[in-house]
């Protein structure tokens, strides 16, 4: 019977004489940090190691300790602004309307805009004495206006003075006794 208070005794040490090997697992991954200045971060891959394990969708296999290499991120742009210091190498003012800004001062862009003020300026003068000349039609259009009114009004004037002649002559013929010839008006051609 004293042989019997032994056994849990044998099973509590056999359980505590097995002790699992630690598995040290870094958790941490390395820091990836792009160079100072860079434009572009590169691509982070960071490398885990594996020890031995059982893949847990197939409990036959057993894989051995490997690394793993994981693409952490993908190359991007860095849009962090710079070191405070840092002067930019571009310098970005107002924006001006390109109208308003000075000529660049090369002597062919110089010579290229005086040029074009020649040719404007000849323009402007051209513009002027066409804008004399379309003046000067105009009133030569009035004036032709005038007297074509003008020469109406003398062919009516005249046609009635030439319908009373007639009828004065006819009127003197009858009276004398002839026959009445009849005058006809000076656009249309006399009958011998």
């Amino acid at each position: 019977m004293k042989y019997l208070m032994l056994i849990p005794l044998v099973f509590a040490t056999s359980c505590a004489s097995h002790r699992p090997k630690p598995v040290f697992l870094n958790l941490s991954p390395p820091p990836a940090v792009a160079p100072p200045g860079a434009v572009r971060y590169p691509e982070v891959v960071r490398a885990y190691h594996l020890g031995r394990y059982v893949d847990p969708n197939h409990p036959g296999e057993m894989h051995e300790q490997h690394d793993i290499y994981r693409v952490e991120a993908q190359s991007a742009w860095n849009l962090h602004p710079g070191p405070v210091g840092l002067v930019a190498p571009i310098s970005v003012g107002a924006l001006t309307n390109a109208a308003y800004s000075p000529v660049p001062v090369n002597d062919p862009v110089a010579a290229e805009v005086n040029r074009q003020r020649q040719i404007t300026q000849t323009m402007l003068a051209e513009a002027d004495r066409l804008t004399g000349a379309l003046q000067q039609l105009g009133q030569a259009i009035r004036q032709t206006r005038s007297v074509a009114r003008e020469n109406q009004q003398l062919r009516q004037q005249l046609n009635t003075a030439l319908k009373r002649l007639d009828s004065l002559q006819a009127e003197i013929r009858t009276l004398q006794g002839e026959p009445a010839p009849t005058n006809t008006p000076p656009d249309s051609p006399q009958s011998p």
